[in-house]
């Protein structure tokens, strides 16, 4: 089995110039916690994920330790705070350009090895020759193909 086998073809995607809050509140109503981010012709430019968000709206004294005391750190009011700063500005601000893409000729075995060890995401975006996207694949779909192989399988034993 190959990648463009599994992969979800013209996966939800956004740009580089749309504000944040836009697009992480296109991606709550469509249930998705990753878009990647493409430029006029397709090509990918880095993701957007929930992760992201989130690490640019938690200062990074808690994230790192230096604060000995986490209970006594303001909490709701600087998160919003930070908040309402992130959802302003651009995916280029604060996307992440590392992403996990494979081919679509990449074995299903090939992506999961490669899923495993990227570790950041649980989603491989499906590129062609140039950086194109092609489609996305989620562990998740991988799992769901190896259920509904085994499903077959054991209806050919019976």
């Amino acid at each position: 089995m190959i990648a463009s086998k599994i992969m979800v073809e013209q996966p939800q995607t956004c740009t580089i110039d749309e504000p944040v809050g836009v697009v992480f509140r296109r991606m709550r109503s469509l249930s998705l916690r990753m878009l990647p981010v493409v430029d006029a012709d397709g090509v990918v430019q880095g993701v957007l994920s929930t992760f992201s968000v989130l690490g640019h709206i938690v200062p990074d004294y808690i994230v790192s330790g230096d604060l000995n005391a986490i209970p006594y750190a303001p909490d709701i009011g600087l998160l919003h705070k930070h908040h309402i700063t992130v959802s302003a500005q651009t995916v280029a601000e604060i996307m992440e350009t590392e992403c996990l893409t494979v081919g679509p000729q990449e074995s299903l075995l090939s992506v999961a090895a490669a899923l495993i060890a990227f570790g950041k995401h649980e989603y491989a975006l499906v590129v062609e020759k140039g950086g194109r996207l092609l489609g996305i694949i989620s562990a998740g779909d991988i799992l769901d193909e190896l259920s509904n192989m085994g499903d077959q399988w054991r209806q050919s034993d019976a």
